[in-house]
């Protein structure tokens, strides 16, 4: 039969005589990580209908974890060693993995600069991407299902499966919220999660300078651990020096429970990323029930067609418009109203449980075409 929400063709009757699918799930475990974070969500879905035996990070792999049905790896380069192929322990613990594999693919890096660096982030996909032990592939935009196929991976092997939003919070009162962070009557925007180039800080802060005074931009969150660049400091220095000196701050790396108080103080949420995509951050803002006003890269309009007016929408890198989409928004509660609406709806369609269903199905059809179980 058919699944009718991802395509994929799976047997009426399940796998392994009937019994539970055993998992061995490789992913990153670090603390203030996002891949972990999304990796604890998915497994106690997965966890309602298939045994997740292991869950460990690539060097804790061992052999006795290949009598898993499927291994599933959460593929983000930095896991292991980062891009340069030179780097890489992927090889190494491929190699080990004599089970099915099925791979989450987190990050996609195009070659693109020097024709050294093009040659080796190549090498580095070809590596990556292109193993026999890998039998299936998952993504969470159709934009990165393109590129995974541009890398020479065959696309009747990759599934698009929308990431999903985590349970929502608890929310603490918004007064209060405010009054941890010093607020009161402000207009308060919001960029979460951790700080990096693409998620468009300077846009947010070019763009403060042309709103009202009222309004106070958070960058709600700090450097990721493996961030080797000056970009946190870089901007420092842009809030420091700048005629916004006191309406931008940046918060550092947030708990779970501050994360949802910053949340609660927040009028809109934006996302006004430059690539990406499968954000955490966003899922997150979902899970809140924020509005939020988001750059149209290909990502974010996808959100949009799954789940009409989830998402305001405004040209990607556009200061001014970006400032025109949040004057709107200031001039007109009920534009506001409609994106928190928008919101809701698509975190209430789009939770980790649809995630675990789907990635089931995989499972499924990854152990459908092996031997019989024992």
């Amino acid at each position: 039969m058919t699944d009718e929400i991802t395509g994929i063709v799976t047997s009426a009757r399940p796998p392994c005589g009937g019994r539970r699918l055993r998992i061995a799930m490789v992913s990153s475990l670090k603390d203030q990580c996002g891949i972990a974070d999304y990796t604890r969500y998915l497994a106690a879905e997965l966890e309602k209908q298939v045994e997740v035996a292991w869950l460990v990070e690539p060097g804790g792999f061992a052999p006795v974890m290949n009598e898993a049905d499927v291994v599933h790896v959460q593929h983000q380069y930095f896991l292991f060693g980062g891009v340069a192929p030179w780097k890489s322990t992927f090889r190494r613990f491929i190699e080990q993995v004599t089970a099915p594999v099925v791979m989450t693919v987190h990050e996609i890096v195009t070659p693109e600069g020097s024709p050294p660096r093009r040659l080796a982030t190549a090498a580095a996909n070809r590596m990556n991407f292109r193993h026999a032990a890998v039998r299936a592939f998952i993504v969470h935009t159709q934009q990165d299902r393109e590129r995974l196929a541009g890398c020479g991976v065959p696309p009747d092997r990759i599934r698009h499966i929308a990431h999903g939003v985590p349970p929502m919070p608890p929310m603490v009162d918004r007064s209060a919220a405010r009054a941890r962070l010093g607020l009161t009557d402000e207009f308060v925007v919001t960029i979460f999660g951790f700080l990096s180039r693409r998620k468009g800080h300077t846009l947010a802060l070019e763009a403060l300078g042309k709103l009202p005074a009222n309004v106070r931009l958070l960058l709600a969150g700090g450097r990721h651990p493996d961030d080797r660049t000056d970009y946190v400091a870089e901007l420092e220095r842009r809030i420091n020096e700048s005629d916004i000196a006191g309406r931008a701050r940046i918060t550092g790396y947030l708990e779970p429970d501050d994360a949802a108080s910053v949340m609660a103080a927040t009028d809109l949420v934006l996302a006004p990323f430059s690539a990406g995509g499968g954000s955490g951050s966003l899922a997150f803002a979902f899970a809140c029930g924020r509005p939020i006003l988001a750059s149209a890269i290909a990502p974010h309009q996808e959100i949009n067609k799954a789940e009409p007016g989830a998402l305001g929408l405004f040209p990607a890198g556009d200061t001014d418009a970006l400032v025109q989409a949040i004057r709107q928004v200031i001039r007109n509660p009920r534009a506001l109203t409609r994106m928190t609406e928008g919101s809701r709806r698509y975190a209430a369609s789009h939770g980790y449980d649809r995630m675990a269903d789907e990635t089931i199905a995989v499972y499924h059809q990854v152990v459908g075409a092996q031997e019989p179980c024992a």
